[in-house]
């Protein structure tokens, strides 16, 4: 018996499978890879200021439910939110806005303590683009010293998105939040 002739046939019973297989394959419309078209964004930077001993201290924020996510969120109507895929927070909201306000009032004394909820810190579209920031927050004296707890609610002032430039619109809500910590340092030498 022949066995290299057995051994061609295997190689090219072998050989015609592949290349039926190859044929299926190249047959089927196999969707192309896409282009990640998210851009990711933080509100934070690098600290300027160094936080004093006995400066303020800001909790951690609280967010509001629909602000939790990544995507940004877009508020379409009073009771509808939707979320931009392709606009991310590449850090969580909470700690970025909590960074914010900690390197604001890390700088003033006294040892306060300061507690914030964000209710909004979105653009609106119903509003004609509007970017608003909405909190509340409580002034606690330090353990130990005299006073009551203060407490507050904040909305920035009018700011529109013109559109277009999505980081652009994350310049506008860190405005925004910087004019929040501008007002809580007021708040604090109010007593």
């Amino acid at each position: 018996m022949n066995t290299d002739t057995h051994g061609w046939r295997k190689v090219a019973a072998i050989s015609v499978q592949l290349s039926a297989l190859s044929l299926i394959l190249s047959a089927c419309n196999l969707p192309q890879p896409q282009a990640d078209t998210a851009r990711h964004f933080t509100l934070t930077g690098p600290v300027a200021a160094t936080a004093l001993p006995d400066g303020m201290v800001v909790r951690p924020v609280q967010l509001a439910g629909h602000l939790r996510s990544r995507a940004m969120a877009i508020r379409v109507s009073e009771n509808e939110v939707i979320y931009n895929e392709d606009a991310r927070w590449a850090e969580s909201l909470d700690d970025a806005i909590t960074q914010l306000l900690r390197a604001r009032l890390g700088t003033i004394g006294g040892g306060n303590v300061v507690t914030v909820q964000i209710q909004r810190c979105e653009l609106v579209r119903a509003e004609a683009n509007a970017v608003q920031l909405a909190a509340t927050y409580s002034i606690t004296p330090p353990v130990g010293a005299s006073g009551e707890v203060r407490r507050g609610s904040f909305s920035a002032s009018p700011r529109t998105w013109t559109g277009g430039d999505q980081g652009a619109l994350v310049g506008l809500l860190r405005e925004a939040i910087n004019e929040f910590g501008d007002a809580l340092a007021v708040a604090v030498v109010k007593k």
